[in-house]
Parts: C-alpha cells; structure tokens; sequence
C-alpha cells in the first residue's frame, strides 16, 4: 500500500448510512471532542474541514461544526459546515454524492459530488446543499419544497400518480 492510499479512508458508506458511524471514523483517526445532542454530533474544536469536489475541483470548504441525522428519519448523514460567511448543510445521498474521503494527513473530509439523479417534479439536477424527499411508494426523488407543493397541488406522486398527501408534521402519507 503507497503512503498516500494509507491517509485516505472511504467514509462513504458510512456517511450514508448514520452519523453515528462517519463519527467513529472521525474519533478513530483524530483527537476530537464533541458533544452529543440528540442524534447530533457538535463538534468542540472544529479542526475537520470538509471540502466538496466535482470533477477533481474544488469549489466549496468550510469547517465541520455538526454531523447529524436527516429530519425525515431516513439513513444518512448531514453535515453543517462554517464558512468565513455562512453556515451551510451538506446533504451528501447515492443522488449526488460519488465518494467520500477522509484524508487523515489534511485533517479534511473530501465530498465529490456528481449529479445522479434529477427532481421528478422540475426535472433539474438533485445537488448536494438540496434537500430531497422521495413517494414512500415508487421512491421518486425531487427536490423537497418541489415534492410538497406537488402533493398540495395533485394530491399525488409526480411518478408513480399514487394517492398522497402531508401530514401536519411534514410526513408524506399513503392515501
């Protein structure tokens, strides 16, 4: 194995499946502290930066400042990341995300991102800062406000045309 194979290690199934998981390979690999809120993982010291590719490129980093669960309970991780002006959530799903990388050497978890999938409801690519919301029954992804403004208008999937509707919580509900 080269020294460079040796400090990258592939999160991204991890990263998919549950923060609980991407944070354990964080803790494995370097002293950080966090505090646990919930299903939320704050990090104390901030000394992980997270950085988004496409193609090879980079063209967004910031420090990692949480790593959470998805607020619709499905499987994955959400990462919310500091920049010098903004607090941004990285949503990274099989949609738009190729691999994830944790770079032990740089101390920086590297996103590439590449467009998979497009909204079902406006036909654009599903990006990486988009949240997403999929028909529990067909499993169409689309852009989440895209998706429920569907639902409130048709009263169905955009895919599928089964019966659905919004729960006053934000649930999609089988009708």
């Amino acid at each position: 194995m080269s020294p460079k194979e040796a400090t990258r290690i592939d999160i991204t199934e991890a990263t998919f499946k549950d923060p609980l998981e991407v944070i354990k390979n964080l803790s494995a690999n370097f002293n950080i502290s966090y505090t646990k809120v919930i299903q939320t993982y704050v990090m104390e010291d901030r000394i992980i930066d997270l950085v988004l590719e496409k193609e090879g490129s980079a063209y967004f980093k910031g420090k990692i400042v949480w790593i959470g669960n998805r607020k619709d309970d499905t499987e994955g991780t959400i990462f919310c990341v500091q920049t010098d002006s903004d607090l941004k959530k990285i949503n990274p799903t099989a949609e738009n995300t190729e691999k994830v990388i944790l770079d032990k050497k740089k101390a920086i978890v590297r996103i590439s991102t590449e467009a998979k999938a497009k909204c079902s409801v406006c036909g654009k690519n599903i990006e990486i800062f988009d949240d997403v919301a999929g028909c529990p029954l067909c499993e169409a992804k689309a852009h989440k406000d895209h998706l429920f403004d569907w639902i409130k208008m048709k009263n169905s999937c955009p895919v599928c045309k089964k019966r659905l509707s919004l729960s006053s919580t934000g649930q999609i509900i089988i009708d």
